[in-house]
Parts: structure tokens; sequence; C-alpha cells
């Protein structure tokens, strides 16, 4: 399954990269994370491998992050793994002028056993789940941009 998402945010693309690159702000804008954990190399570079504990309804979803291509301000893309599941998030990051920021996101998902036929039954679901987690970017961004 492929689609893409995109959302425009009031900020240079520099204070977009800054919080979007920091670990430390994933809590303030990711309302599912429970925890991450670097597991090898230095975080946020290509190569790096990061634990994330995420709580989607009732389920909690372990998955690993491994960053593939780290090419900001332009790109920056990263692949997921969980039970069944394997993504890929390619992210774009495009100066629309001095104050404004389109994010796209290319996404990919691939599937496993059970899921399979779960992702085939909600798949309107991943779209709409990647849109929110834009939005929420875009409203903690806006808000730590705020003079």
């Amino acid at each position: 399954m492929k689609y893409t998402t995109t959302v425009e945010i009031d900020l240079p693309r520099t204070q977009v990269i800054e919080l979007f690159d920091n670990q430390e702000n994933y809590h303030k804008w990711q309302e599912s994370l429970i925890s991450l954990k670097n597991m090898e190399g230095d975080s946020g570079q290509v190569g790096t491998r990061t634990r994330l504990l995420h709580k989607m309804g009732p389920r909690e979803i372990d998955m690993v992050e491994t960053i593939t291509q780290r090419e900001f301000p332009d790109l920056f893309i990263a692949t997921y793994e969980a039970d069944n599941v394997w993504n890929e998030a390619i992210n774009r990051f495009t100066e629309l002028d001095d104050n404004r920021t389109q994010w796209t996101i290319e996404t990919e998902f691939r599937f496993t056993g059970a899921m399979k036929l779960m992702a085939s039954l909600m798949s309107g679901m991943f779209k709409k789940e990647t849109q929110k987690v834009m939005e929420a970017f875009k409203a903690f961004a806006e808000r730590a941009g705020e003079p």
C-alpha cells in the first residue's frame, strides 16, 4: 500500500527541520509514543536504529526505526518494522517562501500474515493516522516557533 500526505507549516524550513530532527521533541507531537531507545548508531544519523513503543488504542506496538537517508534540509527517509509490518517513510521538506514549509511524506507499507488482511480492510485508516500525526507536528512546531 502506498500513499502521500502533505501539510503546510507556517515556519521557515530551517526551524521545521530543527524541531523535526530533535528526538526530545517526539513526545510533544506523537501522542501515541510511550518510549524510545537508541539501539545503535548516533541519534538521527544514517544507520541509526531506534526502538519505539507506541500505544494505539488498547494495543502496544513495538517497532524499530532505521534511518536510511538523511539529506537535510530536503530529505529524510526511514523504515519502520513491527510484527508483520514494514513501512518506509520518505519525508520531503519544501520551502514555499521565507516563512512557510511544505512537509510531504510518501509512505509505503508492506504486510505479512494476519496484518495483510487487516490492512486491506482498513487501508484508509493508515493514511488518516499519518495525516493526524503530521497535523500534530504542525501545531507543535508553530507553537514552538512563536516569539
